[in-house]
């Protein structure tokens, strides 16, 4: 899990829990934070995850820094109208930023900044 910070409408900067998700194609958030951080909201569309289930969201971008990093980025994501998703980050324009190892049996991964 990373822990990232984004900054509020109001400008106060919070820390948001985030798992690495290399099934997701695009990075999804939960809808709660669209109105926390005064997202702006594209597009309505679905999600489709495990089992073809369609889940209702909306098109935007999604704007943070990992936490004890200096990396800062802009990814676009679909914030999802449901209680099973806070943050995945996806495939598309994170997993470009970085190579990615996962070591399952030790139980971490790394990232390495290559943009």
């Amino acid at each position: 899990m990373l822990i990232l910070e984004t900054r509020t409408k109001e400008g106060r900067i919070i820390e948001v829990p985030a798992l690495v998700d290399s099934g997701a194609d695009k990075t999804q958030v939960n809808y709660e934070y669209a109105e926390i951080l005064g997202a702006k909201l594209g597009d309505e569309c679905n999600s489709i995850g495990i089992g073809d289930a369609k889940v209702p969201g909306y098109s935007g971008s999604f704007s943070f820094g990992i936490k004890n990093t200096t990396i800062k980025m802009e990814v676009p994501v679909t914030y999802l109208k449901t209680r099973n998703v806070d943050v995945l980050l996806g495939r598309d324009v994170f997993f470009d930023m970085f190579k990615i190892v996962f070591e399952q049996g030790k139980n971490t991964f790394e990232l390495v900044q290559v943009k």
